[in-house]
């Protein structure tokens, strides 16, 4: 060997490689996390999302904006919109001795058909129904066909005060 060469033993690279390695991997990281934290804020980014905490196993009940409340099987659609499947509604009788009624979405004079989009904005809240509870029992037993279809309740029109304009005389 010549005495100008300069020796650097295979280990010392290794850790130098290493230690590179892991520098480029914390730099990636840090820039991550402070997208991050820029995108969604502090807080929201150790809170788990409604689809981490929204039981696919279960129905859901949508409470909305307007007073409706909706059943069905409840999925995020990004940060916009949610989608709610197999949908079903609490039809309550006006007499007050009669119990309210289950109803299979799509008998309403408009015909909707599945699935029901609803905006993130006109919810209040979603609750994970329990398996035996009175609402997803009554709906096993719709799909089982033990309980007869509902249909919804007829639109009652309020009456008119509006009186017909007047046609011209000729």
């Amino acid at each position: 060997m010549s005495q100008n060469a300069i020796v650097i033993p295979v280990g010392a690279l290794r850790r130098i490689f290493v230690m590179l390695l892991i520098l480029i991997a914390l730099v990636v990281l840090v820039l991550i996390v402070r997208t991050q934290l820029f995108r969604a804020g502090i807080g929201t980014l150790f809170d788990p999302g409604a689809s981490e905490v929204i039981d696919r196993n279960a129905y859901q009940a949508v409470f909305l904006t307007g007073g409706q409340v909706y059943f069905g099987r409840l999925q995020q659609q990004g940060s916009q919109y949610f989608v709610l499947y197999d949908v079903f509604y609490l039809s309550v009788p006006t007499d007050s001795t009669a119990q309210p009624q289950l109803i299979k979405r799509g008998s309403e004079l408009q015909a909707p058909v599945d699935p029901m989009i609803i905006p993130a904005g006109q919810i209040l809240y979603i609750e994970n129904l329990r398996p035996d509870g009175q609402v997803a029992t009554a709906i096993r037993k719709f799909k089982a066909g033990e309980i007869p279809s509902a249909t919804a309740p007829p639109i009652t029109a309020a009456p008119s005060t509006a009186r017909p304009s007047a046609s011209p005389t000729r």
